[in-house]
């Protein structure tokens, strides 16, 4: 008698395709869209997440890290400054009673520049000024501090930020403005301060970003120089701006450290030092600098943008040009530029032609 055949124990396979997590009825483009999207939001979550980094965290990581946190809080502000240029032009569009979107939007696009060299950045992001109409600053950032000390504030020996006085061994008396206390010896010294920070004008250079491909900032034995010292090296333009002297005030050596390359700004806390009513928040990497040298900041800000071609965002613009307005130059602010005019044959306009802007 024949033996039935043993049915296999083995499923038949499944010839169905795995589930979609994405409709099925979404067209193709539109997937891809939407997945290019996702990967943005998630691109904009991280620039958020490291931009916010704590300053202690950021100070021990290497150059070319910290100069891309810097990068990420310089896009983070720009995307703030587009959502409140945008919130604002929607809400004039949504609001006229008196004309069309259509023409608005007409009206838009006919007030765009029609050279693009007036919009596009050049040069690294910078507009690149012409060589001959640049000042005559010191040739090195030791001559130029030099200059600063001996024969600009020669007999105003007071720090910038606070009014400290200090010695001709640069030696600060802590207690002349109640900073008593600090008690690292660098709060004790006082120290150059560039108010436009050297690494915010920097990093849009090549030679601040990438050294190693300047062949003038690698050594025979293959060590790289840093990106300030190869933009030293290789960029008049730069080193220019690094020496001027309308960008250096003498400042707490200590107070300088904690300032760091943060940008100007109003904050909500921060952290205050003695008597001195600067605030520094680390979180935002923002500064809010003392009423009485608000206006000094705002002019140099203006003075380094007309010089060097460096730019500055509409939100910074707005907010110097409201400091310039409420803190008029004082009587040694105008003696300072004075001073600088002799030694560098060219001066600062916004100081000593003054008005209200």
């Amino acid at each position: 008698m024949a033996r039935a055949p043993k049915k296999s124990s083995k499923k038949p396979r499944s010839t169905a395709k795995p589930r979609s997590n994405s409709p099925t009825w979404l067209p193709s483009w539109l997937k891809n869209w939407l997945i290019k999207l996702r990967v943005f939001a998630i691109a904009l979550g991280a620039i958020g997440l490291v931009s916010t980094l704590p300053q202690n965290i950021v100070e021990k990581l290497p150059e070319n890290a910290q100069q891309a946190v810097s990068i990420t809080v310089d896009i983070r502000t720009l995307l703030g400054d587009i959502a409140s240029d945008t919130g604002g032009w929607l809400g004039d569009l949504l609001s006229s009673r008196t004309s069309s979107f259509s023409e608005d939007l007409v009206s838009l696009i006919q007030s765009l520049p029609l050279d693009p060299k007036r919009w596009m950045p050049q040069n690294d992001g910078t507009i690149q000024p012409d060589a001959s109409r640049l000042p005559q600053v010191a040739g090195s950032f030791s001559s130029a501090k030099k200059l600063l000390y001996e024969k600009v504030y020669s007999d105003h020996r007071e720090t910038f930020y606070c009014g400290c006085r200090y010695d001709d061994k640069r030696q600060i008396a802590l207690g002349s403005c109640g900073l008593m206390g600090l008690t690292s010896s660098r709060a004790q010294r006082v120290e150059a301060e560039h108010v436009f920070p050297a690494a915010q004008f920097g990093n849009t250079r090549k030679c601040w970003r990438q050294p190693a491909a300047f062949p003038e900032c690698v050594s025979s034995s293959g060590r790289t120089l840093s990106g300030r010292q190869c933009c030293e090296r290789t960029d008049p333009v730069f080193e220019a701006a690094h020496n001027d002297l309308f960008n250096l005030y003498p400042a707490d050596g200590y107070i300088n450290g904690q300032r760091s390359n943060f940008n100007w700004g109003m904050v909500s806390g921060g952290e205050r030092f003695g008597d001195c009513d600067i605030r520094i928040d680390a979180s935002q990497r923002r500064v809010q600098p003392p009423q009485n040298v608000r206006g000094d900041i705002a002019r140099t800000m203006f003075y380094m943008r007309d010089t060097y071609g460096f730019r500055l965002s509409r939100q910074d613009e707005q907010l110097y040009t409201a400091w310039n307005n409420s803190d008029p130059p004082d009587v040694w602010e105008i003696e300072r530029e004075k001073r600088i005019r002799r030694i560098q044959e060219k001066g600062n306009t916004y100081i000593s032609d003054y008005k209200r802007l």
